[in-house]
């Protein structure tokens, strides 16, 4: 009988502010999932304390003896760096990670101390990724800027797209109307989500505040659910300024998200870049009309579904915000347009795709028996 393959997920992102964010959901999904499949056992790696610091070297730092020992410990056949980052001092041939994108190659240019550690850290990590035996890309976006980026071997490198739980359906819940309710919300109102924990330029919410100016009247309700921190606040004082009507949800569950993206007139991702658009998938998915930017993965995956404006432009993105709210039959047609593009996309098959990667490396790599 064969002996289940064991994988030891380095699952730091868990244990920071990257929880809150599309890697946290990813990876909290992707160990759910996994544990549902047989031959494989799995051993999520999260440091007990938190780092001192949420910059990219700190994070890694607190992470790397951790996971190390549990791999002293455990033996696995193989290491997944799901936020992205191997493990130094673990054999590279036993190593996959996931991309999530390649800002930090692709965006660290810039004065100070900070942005030369931030180069650095890119620096050193580079050969690291380019020595895995095999390295997941979220979409065939990230995969394609990755060969180029970083000069990976294409053989290596594995698209596997995202999914999305259940509880993201389009189908109407009782409760949908009295979560909108408890927030303040009305109908109809413009949902953003993602993490306010710290200034994310790339989020792009700058733009999106700039572009709910310009609606009449200064637009319906701006809904923001996330994580709270200081990037809240500088929010809300932006928002306070240009006299748009802002309310900061906080962290919900994902229920309670469901709800939201199934109320709002429209869901609205202003980002410069995205490497796969989680958000976009859990919006179409509930049968939300959808606004993003023509970056990334964005235009691949909402494909005949999105209206897509170019990065960067309020002038656009609130002459498409107003288009959705005033043309209610196109709004009803994005809907049942998004949930049958959605359909399909689940966790179990990330999953499945997922463990195909683990089970190639480990007949071609480590030769298990």
């Amino acid at each position: 009988m064969q002996r289940p393959l064991r994988v030891l997920l380095e699952a730091s992102c868990l244990g920071d502010g990257r929880r809150d964010a599309g890697i946290g959901r990813y990876a909290s999904q992707l160990i759910e999932a996994l544990r549902g499949l047989p031959d494989l056992e799995i051993t999520p790696s999260v440091p007990a304390s938190p780092p001192w610091s949420e910059a990219r070297p700190a994070r890694f730092l607190r992470a790397q003896p951790h996971v190390l020992s549990d791999a002293m410990t455990m033996h696995p056949h193989l290491v997944h760096g799901l936020g992205g980052e191997p493990v130094i001092g673990f054999p590279a041939s036993r190593q996959v990670v996931t991309l999530h994108d390649i800002e930090m190659w692709r965006g660290s240019s810039g004065p100070g101390a900070a942005m030369s550690l931030h180069r650095l850290y890119g620096a050193l990590l580079a050969p690291a990724v380019r020595a895995c035996a095999g390295i997941i890309a979220v979409s065939e976006t990230t995969r394609n800027e990755a060969i180029a980026a970083l000069r990976l071997d294409p053989a290596r490198i594995h698209v596997v797209p995202h999914g999305v739980g259940p509880v993201f359906s389009s189908r109407p819940k009782l409760r949908d109307a009295r979560i909108a309710e408890a927030l303040g919300l009305e109908e109809p109102f413009v949902l953003w989500v993602g993490s306010l924990r710290a200034r994310d330029p790339r989020k792009g919410l700058d733009t999106l505040l700039e572009a709910m100016e310009r609606l009449p009247g200064g637009g319906p309700p701006l809904a923001l659910a996330g994580a709270l921190g200081p990037e809240a606040d500088r929010v809300a004082a932006d928002a306070w300024r240009r006299h748009v009507s802002l309310v900061l949800c906080g962290s919900l569950a994902d229920a309670d998200l469901a709800s939201l993206y199934r109320q709002a007139a429209v869901v609205v991702l202003p980002s410069t870049h995205e490497g796969f658009g989680l958000t976009a998938l859990e919006a179409m998915a509930c049968g939300a009309p959808l606004v993003a930017t023509a970056v990334g993965n964005l235009p691949q995956l909402t494909i005949d579904v999105a209206v897509l404006v170019p990065p960067g432009d309020p002038a656009a993105l609130a002459a498409a915000i107003e288009s959705v709210l005033t043309e209610p039959v196109r709004a009803a047609r994005m809907r049942h347009a998004g949930v049958d593009r959605a359909a399909g996309s689940t966790w179990e098959r990330t999953a499945a795709m997922t463990a195909a990667v683990y089970e190639e490396l480990a007949a071609s790599r480590i030769g298990r028996h």
